[in-house]
C-alpha cells in the first residue's frame, strides 16, 4: 500500500474546502488570520456557487 495517503475529508455544507483544511495547508500566517480567513470563506463559497451552477444544468 501506498505510504502517503491523501486524507479524505467530507466538508461542511456550502463549501469546497473548509478553512482548517487551507490554514493546516498554509501553515503559520504573518499578519491579521482573521482577515486572510474572511477573504477565503468568500472565495470559498463563490466556488461552491460556481459548481452547483455548473452541476445544476
Amino acid at each position: 500500500m501506498a505510504e502517503n495517503k491523501v486524507q479524505a475529508f467530507v466538508p461542511e455544507a456550502g463549501t469546497c474546502v473548509p478553512w482548517k483544511v487551507k490554514k493546516e495547508e498554509l501553515g503559520q500566517l504573518a499578519g491579521n488570520e482573521e482577515i486572510v480567513k474572511q477573504e477565503w470563506d468568500k472565495l470559498d463559497a463563490f466556488a461552491y456557487a460556481f459548481i452547483w451552477f455548473w452541476v445544476q444544468r
